[in-house]
């Protein structure tokens, strides 16, 4: 049974900030919107093959590579300046008052498949760096979520059983690595319309926001 957590994680990208601004700087570069989402899965399931055969690549390196790879006659100062977007993702409205609530009952980190300095940039700029004790990046064991030494690692980085940790994530295959790792999961739903994978653990909580979701975290018993 999950119990209340002592330490609540926060996944980045597609959780804590949104991906939307890269939209107009991928379909100038050539890419037919909707953009973002086919790239980002891209970027994920290369990243993922990468883990599942034992190798490791950092996320602007793969991010870079698939880019490249979808858009391979886009002018190079194009597909620059949509990498370089990455930078400037804003935070979803419901992040900081997630955040917020988090740390009144939980200690707060995130964890990350960027580099723990791509993600503290990302954490100042929207504001959201005062809430995080910690980031941890996949980058210190060299495998991606969902594979579980990102979670454990995370773990060992604040000092509590991986029980006493929770992760909280918009994405499903997050919540099914995390679950499986002995975390509790909560996951946020922001698109009010996807279906949670049969194929996945279920998460424990689940929520259309992020604030929600942080609620039921804190509520577990």
């Amino acid at each position: 049974m999950p119990v209340p957590p002592d330490v609540i994680a926060f996944d980045v990208m597609g959780t804590l900030v949104s991906l939307e601004s890269l939209e107009p700087l991928l379909v100038e570069a050539g890419a037919p919107p909707p953009a973002v989402d086919g790239w980002f899965r891209r970027v994920l399931a290369d990243g993922f093959a990468l883990t599942a055969a034992g190798d490791y690549r950092c996320f602007a390196d793969v991010a870079g590579a698939t880019l490249d790879a979808v858009l391979p006659d886009a002018p190079a100062h194009l597909k620059k300046a949509a990498l370089a977007g990455l930078a400037d993702l804003e935070p979803y409205v419901d992040s900081a008052p997630a955040m917020g609530r988090a740390v009144q009952g939980a200690r707060v980190i995130v964890i990350s498949n960027g580099s723990a300095a791509s993600t503290q940039q990302l954490l100042e700029r929207g504001g959201l760096d005062a809430f995080v004790e910690a980031v941890v990046s996949v980058e210190e064991v060299g495998a991606w979520k969902p594979a579980p030494v990102g979670y454990l690692r995370a773990a060992e980085a604040v000092d509590v059983p991986v029980e006493r940790l929770a992760m909280a994530t918009a994405h499903p295959w997050d919540v099914h690595g995390a679950q499986r790792s002995g975390l509790s999961t909560g996951w946020c739903n922001r698109s009010g319309v996807d279906t949670f994978p049969a194929t996945f653990e279920p998460a424990d909580v689940e929520g259309p926001q992020l604030l929600s979701v942080v609620e039921g975290l804190l509520s577990l018993s």
